[in-house]
């Protein structure tokens, strides 16, 4: 479900208006989160820290009014909430994309999680919830700690779908980090919007 702004009482009126028209209205942030109690949860109860990551940071998401706008259909648009697909590793070493559905509870969502990652596995395509907006995009670069990070576009203003990425968990002195990467189209937001998705999932993941 979703309700279509008024474009002449939002706030952000006027930046939408500067940003629309770039060739590249899109901007990304990379910065470090620290990982160590929920890793330290996860492996306690058997769970995956990746759908975990996941799990929380769609939590942390949905709470933010702008990561649940899109543009659809040449109107801009707020949706109740957002869902997840994310790349997964096949195993001849490509990769396709999953669809994961949000869940009460972490446990919940792992163990949907796990299910559709075996489904996606079989099914091996690109082609997955293709036609809807009210997603987030999700990648794991489970090989590298990266420090920044870019993806392959065709560089449609018009795409407002929020990509984010995890990269390797790495040890910082006694804590564990996590590499976050966070694209999201200027028209729909700015770095405050995004400072406050990096906050708040820190703060959920502090006591998981």
């Amino acid at each position: 479900m979703f309700t279509e702004l008024d474009l002449e009482t939002w706030p952000r009126k006027t930046a939408y208006e500067f940003f629309k028209d770039y060739d590249d209205p899109f901007f990304n942030f990379t910065a470090n989160i620290d990982v160590t109690r929920l890793y330290k949860f996860v492996k306690e109860n058997g769970l995956s820290i990746s759908l975990s990551s996941l799990f929380y940071v769609m939590k942390a998401a949905n709470e933010i009014r702008e990561f649940r706008i899109r543009l659809f259909e040449g109107r801009l648009v707020e949706f109740d909430r957002v869902e997840a697909t994310q790349t997964i590793l096949n195993d001849d070493d490509t990769f396709s994309f999953a669809y994961f559905e949000s869940r009460p509870d972490i446990f919940a969502f792992n163990e949907s999680g796990r299910e559709a990652n075996e489904k996606y596995k079989r099914l091996k395509t690109f082609d997955v919830e293709s036609k809807r907006v009210d997603l987030i995009y999700f990648s794991v670069i489970p090989w590298v700690s990266f420090t920044s990070f870019k993806h392959a576009t065709r560089l449609d203003r018009t795409q407002t779908v929020p990509r984010i990425v995890f990269g390797k968990i790495f040890d910082d002195g006694p804590a564990k980090k996590i590499p976050l990467s966070v694209e999201v189209n200027h028209t729909i937001m700015d770095g405050f919007h995004v400072g406050k998705l990096f906050n708040r999932f820190q703060e959920l993941i502090e006591n998981p």
